[in-house]
């Protein structure tokens, strides 16, 4: 039977919407830095976009857990975890659960972590879980962990997400020191202009300074970018709550 035109029309669009949800939202947490806590295998295996490798702890570890570091606040839409594929470590994903946080987990005393969910007891090779991980605030770090002493091993950590901005900020100071790669080049009027357009322009951890160059604002998403400078002033933005402080002004002087 022929379709009409209104049937055909109908049909592109289903197709269309079909194509739309396989379209798959960008990987936010892709070769940022991780870390693990105790000795372990590099933890950068979990975030390499490779799934034929693995981030894992292979001793008994209290708490065994991953960490990434987002490089900028966002809002969470999705985190997919998978589990190993080789050697029998799928299962030391089992019981793990999944967590977002505005502050290191590991560096930082008392932090809040929001649990997204929980993987299964019972985990396969190559197995993906989904967490919806809908925050209320914007955060900047990702964790998967288990509460027990024992493994943990992580085959690759997926996020999606939307860049936003964080309320309250502080900022290190380090003189004689700028930016090497910025991912943003700006002129502006003063240090505290740089620092503005570092809190609104998202993602931003750090900025540098020069009030005679031109142009004389670098932003940029890692922190640990920089170079020797005279002339230059590099600001971090602190990654401890408990550090920080809603103001901006006089932060830069």
């Amino acid at each position: 039977m022929r379709k009409t035109g209104l049937n055909l029309l109908v049909a592109l669009c289903y197709i269309s919407l079909q194509d739309i949800v396989l379209i798959k939202a960008e990987n936010i947490m892709l070769r940022k830095p991780s870390k693990m806590n105790g000795i372990d295998n590099a933890a950068s295996f979990a975030n390499d976009g490779n799934i034929q490798s693995q981030a894992a702890i292979n001793f008994d570890y209290v708490n065994p857990s991953w960490q990434g570091d987002l490089q900028g606040w966002y809002t969470i839409n999705n985190i997919y975890v998978t589990s190993a594929i080789y050697n029998g470590n799928e299962a030391y994903l089992g019981s793990a659960y999944v967590g977002v946080s505005a502050d290191d987990s590991m560096d930082c005393p008392d932090v809040e972590i929001f649990v997204c969910g929980q993987c299964p007891a019972s985990v396969g090779q190559g197995e993906t879980f989904t967490f919806n991980c809908s925050h209320p605030r914007p955060v900047r770090f990702v964790k998967v962990w288990r509460h027990l002493t024992g493994y943990l091993a992580v085959g690759e950590v997926e996020v999606e997400g939307t860049p936003t901005t964080q309320r309250g900020t502080k900022y290190q100071k380090m003189m004689n020191t700028k930016v090497q790669t910025p991912m943003t080049s700006l002129t502006v009027a003063s240090a505290n202009e740089c620092g503005y357009h570092c809190h609104v322009f998202q993602p931003c951890l750090s900025f540098s300074y020069n009030p005679t160059a031109a142009p004389n604002c670098l932003l940029t998403s890692n922190p640990e970018d920089a170079a020797a400078a005279a002339g230059w002033t590099k600001y971090t933005i602190e990654k401890c709550s408990s550090n920080i402080t809603c103001l901006l002004t006089d932060q830069f002087n």
